[in-house]
């Protein structure tokens, strides 16, 4: 049941991302380019996944899910990190935008739990706590990189 509900938030999460294409494309190439790759790849995840849930391919699901949340983060609070005409421009938060985000916790948070199964406790917490890091971390990073591309 969980991984059919992580699969189906990433087709979701996906069809929300192509549907902001045109839009994005409109504002600059390149972010257009990014929704369009980004509603490709959580498509092909949500096709893949059920048939091979793997460890592995459950953590890629994390990781990846867990930096597009972050990113969308990084530009409402900090601005857009380093490329394109709106480059450390803070942007607002949406309607559509807020689901697809929260659709990506829910995939990142289905998955971590798949992916921990039979991991003793101590294990767990060493994970969640390397988790927590290298997400403050990257969401550092943009900001650095936000605030280098507004100046």
């Amino acid at each position: 049941m969980t991984l059919r509900a992580a699969a189906a938030l990433s087709l979701l999460a996906a069809a929300m991302h192509l549907w902001v294409v045109p839009e994005h494309l409109g504002e600059w190439w390149g972010y257009g380019t990014f929704f369009l790759v980004l509603a490709v790849a959580q498509g092909l995840y949500a096709l893949v996944l059920p048939g091979r849930p793997s460890r592995p391919l459950l953590l890629l699901g994390v990781a990846g899910n867990l930096a597009v949340a972050i990113l969308w983060l990084a530009t409402r609070t900090t601005g857009i990190p380093l490329l394109g005409p709106h480059a450390g421009e803070v942007e607002g938060v949406g309607v559509l935008d807020l689901a697809c985000t929260l659709a990506e916790v829910g995939i990142v948070a289905a998955l971590g739990v798949l992916a921990m199964r039979g991991t003793p406790t101590e294990g767990r917490i060493q994970v969640v706590v390397v988790v927590v890091a290298s997400s403050l971390l990257f969401w550092h990073l943009l900001h650095l990189l936000a605030g280098s591309s507004s100046h």
